[in-house]
């Protein structure tokens, strides 16, 4: 009886020890919204890594709570195609199961990148992410690296004011074709320096980067038919080809002065060309030839109070406007091309703003005059049946021309502001959505141009003569092949 008696009560022992094991804590904090501290958002390979071929950079994974975390998986989203490979607490791979970090304690991640230095396929620039799974809270840092020989253009000053960092060009510099430029941020040219591109310069603007010309300072593009300069973002995957909103904008501020373009292609920012007052009383703030601006998220050339002589130009397919003239100024477009057939969103204004005045703090209105406003031999059409708008001030009057031009727009056009216009004609262009407003067989801007116009601007944006028989916009017509 004894006997029983003992073994019931050891079972009883060993049922309490098993329920005060299997209810123990684990001291893991499960708190769903439980979240890390990084003491990197992103981590930037700045390698030129065509030449060496790896690059190792860290950070650190801080818990700043007062238990245990347990990361479920820490991985990297790319997975085994990935070109990084990471090391967290002494173990590698490309996703790592179970990762502890003590309470108020940190851990360091190794992040390597490694591309072959021979392979000419490398996109311009590799992303991915280390992601962390922490009850089911995801977290991530972003990783950037450059997979081909570029210079890199990235903050090397501080303002001890604002703590805004920035790259600061403050000596006359040339940009050329050996090799890439890759913009990572923002960009200032100083007062009294000018940058010059020459022609077939590449520039790739990373997320958000901007190009910023101060007071007295030049950008001179210099690019050739058969070598433009192009600036667009930095994804060159074929996803990215005609991404809008992937970098800021070009922005010639207040007293920049003297700016000259000829033979660009600038694509796929937010605002393309954003030109602010007048640089100086004699010459253009801006003048722009043979240049194609397309696929911006707000606004291909955005002007305020300033002077810009346009010719041979296009843009095209822009989310808010193609070109936005406001506060007045000076403006003189000639065979030029909006063809707005923006697909990304919803677009619902018009492709050209005319502006002439704006509300101080006090409420009131400050008007600001056009002394010139001139549009020859050019195309205003997309996808809205109103691509012309005039916003001026009460009772306010201007004077402006369009002169044989091609318009979509439900305006009057009896008045003589325009001189032989073709309302609400299809202009067929060859594919707009894609880009490519050639002018089909048939198209009512074949042969209706000035020709006193034209004489001023003999060849089109694509070189050929416009003498013998003018058409309206920025490309003569020419037979397209069957194969295209």
């Amino acid at each position: 009886m004894y006997y029983f008696r003992s073994l019931i009560l050891f079972f009883a022992a060993v049922l309490v020890a098993m329920s005060f094991f299997s209810c123990r804590d684990d001291g893991f904090d499960t708190d769903p919204s439980l979240s890390l501290s990084f003491s990197h958002d992103s981590l930037l390979f700045d390698t030129v890594f065509t030449s060496l071929g790896s690059s190792t950079r860290s950070f650190r994974v801080y818990n700043t709570h007062n238990r245990r975390i347990n990361l479920s998986t820490v991985s990297l989203a790319g997975g085994s195609q990935s070109f990084f490979r990471i090391n967290v607490d002494g173990r590698s791979g490309t996703m790592l199961h179970d990762v502890a970090i003590e309470a108020n304690d940190s851990l360091f991640v190794f992040v390597e990148v490694t591309v072959d230095p021979v392979n000419q396929d490398l996109p311009l620039t590799i992303v991915d992410s280390v992601v962390f799974n922490t009850n089911n809270n995801i977290q991530d840092v972003k990783l950037v690296a450059w997979g081909q020989d570029a210079h890199f253009i990235h903050p090397n000053y501080t303002d001890p004011q604002s703590g805004v960092s920035y790259h600061v060009i403050d000596q006359n510099t040339s940009w050329t074709s050996h090799l890439p430029y890759v913009v990572y941020g923002l960009a200032v040219v100083a007062p009294d320096v000018t940058l010059r591109m020459e022609e077939g310069t590449r520039v790739h603007m990373h997320n958000n980067s901007s190009l910023v010309f101060l007071q007295r300072s030049t950008l001179e593009i210099a690019g050739s038919s058969e070598n433009p300069v192009s600036i667009q973002g930095d994804r060159l995957e074929s996803f990215y080809r005609d991404q809008p909103g992937q970098w800021g904008r070009i922005w010639l501020t207040a007293n920049s002065k003297n700016h000259t373009i000829d033979h660009a292609l600038i694509k796929n920012g937010t605002v393309g060309l954003h030109v602010d007052t007048l640089g100086s009383q004699v010459h253009p703030t801006l003048q722009i030839s043979n240049t194609v601006i397309k696929n911006m998220s707000l606004a291909g050339l955005l002007a305020q109070g300033s002077h810009v002589v346009g010719e041979n130009m296009a843009i095209a397919n822009c989310g808010d406007h193609a070109l936005v003239l406001a506060l007045g100024g000076h403006y003189d477009f000639r065979h030029l091309t909006i063809a707005n057939y923006y697909r990304t969103g919803i677009r619902n204004t018009p492709s050209v703003i005319i502006n002439n005045y704006y509300e101080d703090i006090d409420g009131n209105i400050q008007q600001r005059d056009f002394d010139h406003l001139f549009f020859g031999n050019s195309i205003i059409y997309g996808s809205n049946q109103e691509e012309i708008a005039f916003d001026l001030a009460p009772g306010s009057e201007m004077e402006y021309t369009f002169d044989h031009c091609l318009l979509r727009t439900r305006l009057s056009t009896t008045s003589e502001a325009f001189v032989n216009p073709l309302v609400n004609l299809d202009p067929l262009f060859n594919e707009p959505g894609e880009h490519d407003f050639r002018l089909k067989e048939g198209s009512p801007a074949i042969g209706a141009g000035n020709p006193s116009v034209a004489a001023g601007v003999p060849y089109d944006l694509a070189g050929r003569s416009r003498l013998q028989r003018p058409d309206i916009g920025a490309l003569q017509f020419h037979p397209i092949p069957e194969e295209e």
